[in-house]
């Protein structure tokens, strides 16, 4: 039993010393350059921020990394989309054509472009086709024509 105690002493005392210079060579990196700044960052080093400067944090990372993802990626929105489509058909504004976005089929956008008309003084909606939009190339097809 006494030699199992003089054997933890020295396995101890050598943890000890690892994780002492594993934390102060962390340190040193972060002093030498390169890092940005993290969440955990305080104005006092070797402190750990409050709760407040965590939120503050990551508010301030937050848009920055959303841009970068955007820049990356470019997406069409579906309202994007939408004006995609009435580019394509040559629409102003002013006509009385709707175009509406029905959901998704497969990875596309799906709207279908329609427009009242009057038969016998009668209001109707008559379609005008069914559109596909490519939210990655804004490529507008005709899915099928009513």
């Amino acid at each position: 039993m006494e030699q199992n105690e003089k054997m933890r002493m020295p396995l101890f005392l050598l943890t000890v010393i690892v994780l002492a210079s594993g934390c102060g060579m962390q340190e040193d990196n972060n002093r030498a350059g390169g890092n940005d700044s993290t969440l955990t960052d305080t104005q006092h080093p070797g402190e750990m921020p409050s709760n407040e400067e965590m939120l503050i944090g990551a508010r301030n990372q937050l848009p920055s990394t959303v841009e970068k993802i955007n820049s990356e990626k470019r997406f069409y929105s579906k309202e994007d989309a939408k004006q995609l489509v009435r580019k394509h058909l040559k629409l102003q504004d002013t006509e009385g054509v709707s175009v509406t976005f029905e959901g998704f089929k497969e990875d596309f956008y799906l709207f279908h472009v329609s427009e009242m008309v009057h038969f016998n003084n009668q209001p109707e909606k008559m379609s005008r086709g069914w559109y596909m939009v490519d939210p990655t190339s804004g490529e507008v097809t005709l899915e099928k024509n009513n």
